[in-house]
């Protein structure tokens, strides 16, 4: 019987150990970004093309490389930062494995030019899917320059995989961030396309922090600063108010490195307890410098996640230190050991006489004696059929009778664009419970109506038909607003600002990534247009992801999503009865745009189940 194990060909090995490092054009990004900062690097230019499918490309000032290294840096484990194993316990360099080349040259066009100061000419490497196709002197100046084409040309399933440019360029960004942020002494550009997003200059860290994330966090930014003997805390943490749905400006360095970790993650969290809303996230740009010893960042390929030698003390630093400083912030509750309880006493006038509360019974009061036409979901406020008559009317042309709607709100249909209408129903009674959901009642079946949802479905209707053919009323202010956002955002707001205009924002660029606020919809007053703004852009981009949608059906969902829990609450019988009947005019009134179930059916039947025995 012949054997059948047997080394794999060296570029197919080379090709799976790419696919550990190299998962998307981001990754490649990272590698090259962090190996131009161990280069000693000043300056670091980041240009990309396609969202990095076509091309990407670093040049940097850094030391540069000899003949012999430019050609040896490709070879699989080939690397300057360590010599044995221990030297894994003392790094201070971003790579040292010696993978990231190898593995971006294994599944790519990979033109690289260097030079020595030292030097008078440069070296020119071209790799070709782990090929080398030429390796000569050439002239270039000082430093080294990655260029990057074609990635994945040679796995078209992974390519397949890739996300639309949107998505893909979102996390091109966000490697930039993380490799910027901490490496204030280091001037950065970002190019995209031909259009350049960012430049940063050498800066501390709070003006790169406002740089990459706008204007806006100027003046949300406190402090943070302690140092133990074990380490050196810094950085900065945002104000309560400046917290958020997501987690996209929670930011950890250890020993200049992005990391993650949940545990420190939660130790932040965890001191803003009870100053931020449930399901909300703080934003924080925290670096801790620590003993290289007490870290292993060697337990993933790409190095982001790390093992801590003392995860509860750090835990118990970092806590502290954030406490400490919302406290200089007199957000966190203080305890006064001066203060004499005892001592306060209201002053009552002498005059006055304090009587006991007293409580009126009715002793021939029976609950059981109840008139035959009592609801009992209609106490406190009676409504008549006269007073319904509305409701009739308008839905005539529906039927008198509830219709089994269980198969209906089962779906898992996350589509924005559906046109089916879910049949209707003719309340005869109905009260709010708690502001947050209708219960009404007909012919012994009850229905369930989540306001906040419901008012999703009916925004999300309205600004659909805003954008296509009947645009929102414009309030003109008297003074304008001003909006500072990322790079980013901004581009992001100036693509949208024709269809925004459509719902009544008269928004207009002044320049850089400040806009002007002219006017908003007359229908709500927008208590902060900066969250507003920031918000519905936050909600788009993770739209594109999560439902692919166009354009129009995004943007209506992600101003519906932020709207909807500005309305003020139902408390008009005549409001309720607006809300039903605009709900139920909408397609798919039982689902929100994005999927969510917004009414819930029962009949007398499973209503009566709740009680058996």
């Amino acid at each position: 019987m012949n054997d059948i194990i047997h080394l794999l060909p060296e570029n197919v090995a080379n090709q799976i150990a790419a696919g550990e490092v190299i998962q998307r054009p981001a990754s490649a990004v990272k590698e090259l970004l962090e190996n131009a900062v161990d280069a000693g690097a000043t300056q670091i230019h980041l240009i990309v093309k396609d969202a990095g499918r076509t091309l990407i490309q670093v040049i940097d000032n850094g030391c540069g490389m000899s003949f012999a290294d430019a050609r040896m840096c490709f070879e699989r484990h080939a690397t300057s930062k360590i010599e044995n194993a221990d030297d894994l316990f003392r790094l201070t360099t971003k790579g040292f494995r010696g993978e990231a080349l190898a593995s971006i040259a294994a599944i790519a066009h990979v033109e690289l030019k260097t030079k020595r100061a030292e030097d008078t000419m440069g070296t020119l490497v071209c790799n070709e899917g782990s090929v080398i196709k030429e390796h000569s002197p050439v002239a270039t100046a000082d430093g080294t320059s990655f260029s990057v084409k074609n990635l994945f040309f040679n796995v078209p399933a992974r390519r397949n995989f890739l996300k639309s440019d949107a998505v893909e360029f979102s996390h091109i960004e966000e490697e930039f961030y993380r490799v910027a942020l901490i490496h204030t002494s280091i001037a950065f550009t970002l190019s995209h396309n031909g259009k350049t997003l960012f430049n940063l200059t050498a800066s501390n860290f709070k003006q790169r922090i406002v740089n990459i994330f706008g204007n806006h966090l100027k003046d949300k930014l406190f402090p943070v600063e302690q140092s133990t003997d074990f380490g050196i805390l810094g950085g900065f943490i945002a104000k309560p108010e400046n917290a958020k749905k997501k987690k996209n400006e929670q930011y950890m360095f250890i020993n200049n490195r992005f990391v993650r970790h949940n545990l420190l993650n939660y130790a932040i969290e965890t001191a803003y307890k009870e100053l931020i809303p449930d399901g909300y996230k703080p934003a924080y740009f925290i670096h801790l410098d620590i003993d290289p010893k007490t870290i292993d960042i060697n337990i993933s390929p790409t190095k982001v996640d790390v093992k801590l030698q003392d995860e509860r003390l750090i835990f118990g630093f970092l806590n502290a230190a954030v406490k400490k400083s919302l406290g200089t912030m007199s957000l966190t509750p203080m305890l006064d050991f001066n203060y004499e309880r005892g001592l306060d006493v209201s002053n009552f006038p002498p005059q006055d006489r304090i009587v006991p509360p007293t409580v009126n019974v009715n002793p021939n009061y029976n609950p059981f004696n109840t008139p035959k036409n009592h609801d009992s979901f209609n106490a406190g406020a009676a409504h008549t059929r006269s007073e319904l008559a509305g409701w009739e009317k308008f839905y005539g042309e529906f039927k008198a009778e509830t219709v089994d709607l269980p198969s209906k709100l089962n779906q898992s249909d996350n589509s924005l664009d559906l046109d089916e209408k879910t049949e209707k129903v003719i309340p005869t009674h109905f009260f709010t419970l708690n502001n947050r959901y209708i219960v009404a009642s007909h012919d012994n079946k009850l229905l369930l109506i989540d306001i906040l949802g419901g008012r999703e479905r009916i925004l999300y209707q309205s600004y659909l038909e805003a954008m296509e053919n009947k645009p929102v009323v414009v309030q003109q202010r008297l003074f304008p607003e001003t909006l500072s956002l990322s790079t980013a955002d901004a581009e992001l707001l100036t693509e949208l600002i024709p269809h925004l205009r459509s719902l009544g924002y008269d928004i207009e660029l002044m320049g850089g990534n400040q806009f002007a606020v002219n006017g908003s919809p007359t229908d709500i007053d927008d208590e902060n247009m900066q969250n507003t703004i920031e918000a519905v852009l936050e909600s788009y981009k993770s739209n594109i992801f999560l439902y692919q949608a166009e354009k129009t059906a995004n943007l209506a969902l992600s101003m519906a999503k932020k709207k909807a829990g500005l309305y003020k609450p139902l408390t008009e019988d005549s409001e309720i009865s607006a809300f039903i009947e605009q709900l139920f005019a909408c397609p798919l009134s039982h689902l929100s745009p994005s999927g969510k179930q917004i009414i819930h059916y029962l009949s007398e039947e499973d209503i009566a189940s709740f009680f058996k025995p």
